[in-house]
């Protein structure tokens, strides 16, 4: 652009030059002046509008380089949350594996009761069976005997047999005694059994409620760790579709400035030089000058083309933070 306005100042110089040594100056400039300015005021307009597109550009890139830090902040923040919650799920493995060792340990108690316990309490069965035989036995010896002493009452005998009467009633009486023992002692045999099976009971009510606990723990980090996917997954797709629709934009501006910038006129020399001998002198002095303004305009371009190149970078840097989305997504799945 800066080697472009050179020239056509030049050739504007020189061609007034010209014709104010013209005899026919007044019919010559008036045309020319007219298309001049007309060329001056386009490539002006474009120039404005190139400026204003570039602004829009530097301004977008700003845009970028924010969305870039943000995006950090964003990464950092994740990985904030992904360290909290790799604790947390540690934690909850660790209860887990926890009561899974309570599980195992309360499946592999049994209740057993001590040899001797059932030996006893086999002996008071067996005691108690034999006590009840005996008392039977007592008994219906008695009814004899109480039949028998109806039939001796009037025998001289009997003296006798209230003696022996009494005799049996004291063997009934010890063998009550010797029965009731019995009795106790079984009822104490078979508390201890009913208290052996209560806790067994007991025990079973405690593993049942660990596995109702351990499946509860697992369904609710199945959970968490689905509902925090989901939620990463989405803001990582509308951060990647912002960016998308920014890549776009700075796309679109950058192919519209490259349109908009015009190419340098080149061909005006030949005219200038077919137009008489003693132009052609002048017209190469003002080449000269030119190539020097051409170096200085390559060298005020450069500063320009730099914002191209960021804008670019940011666009890498977009299609760079769209892939490592993806990759989450793809590990998440």
């Amino acid at each position: 652009m800066g080697l472009c306005a050179a020239s056509f100042w030049l050739h504007v110089v020189v061609r007034r030059i010209w014709i104010a040594s013209s005899p026919t100056r007044p019919m010559l400039r008036f045309p020319y002046v007219l298309f001049c300015q007309h060329k001056y005021d386009v490539v002006r307009h474009k120039l404005e509008s190139a400026r204003t597109d570039l602004a829009d550009c530097l301004n977008a890139l700003q845009e970028r380089l924010d969305n870039s830090r943000e995006l950090e902040a964003c990464r950092l923040r994740y990985r904030d949350l992904k360290l909290r919650y790799n604790e947390v799920v540690s934690k909850f493995h660790d209860r887990i594996s926890t009561l899974e060792a309570q599980l195992a340990a309360a499946s592999s108690f049994v209740v057993v009761v001590p040899p001797d316990t059932a030996r006893r309490i086999d002996d008071m069965e067996s005691q108690l069976s034999r006590s009840q035989s005996d008392l039977q036995v007592a008994r219906d010896r008695q009814s004899v005997l109480a039949s028998e002493l109806r039939e001796s009452a009037t025998s001289p005998q009997n003296c006798s047999n209230r003696a022996e009467l009494g005799r049996l009633q004291d063997r009934v009486s010890t063998q009550d005694r010797d029965l009731q023992k019995a009795s106790q002692r079984a009822q104490a045999a078979t508390s201890q059994r009913d208290q052996a099976r209560a806790a067994q009971i007991a025990t079973q009510d405690r593993v049942s409620a660990a596995r109702n606990t351990i499946a509860r723990l697992e369904k609710r980090i199945n959970q968490v760790e689905r509902d925090e996917l989901l939620g990463q997954l989405g803001e990582r797709f509308m951060e990647v579709t912002d960016l998308r629709a920014e890549r776009d934009q700075a796309q679109e501006r950058l192919s519209n400035i490259a349109s908009l910038l015009p190419s340098a006129p080149i061909n005006k020399r030949a005219r200038s030089e077919s137009e008489s001998p003693a132009q052609s002198t002048r017209v190469s002095k003002a080449a000269r000058s030119t190539s020097h303004l051409s170096q200085a305009g390559t060298s005020s371009h450069a500063p320009a083309s730099r914002p191209s190149i960021e804008v670019l970078s940011a666009v890498a840097a977009g299609q760079k933070a769209e892939g490592s989305v993806l990759s989450l997504a793809a590990i998440a799945q």
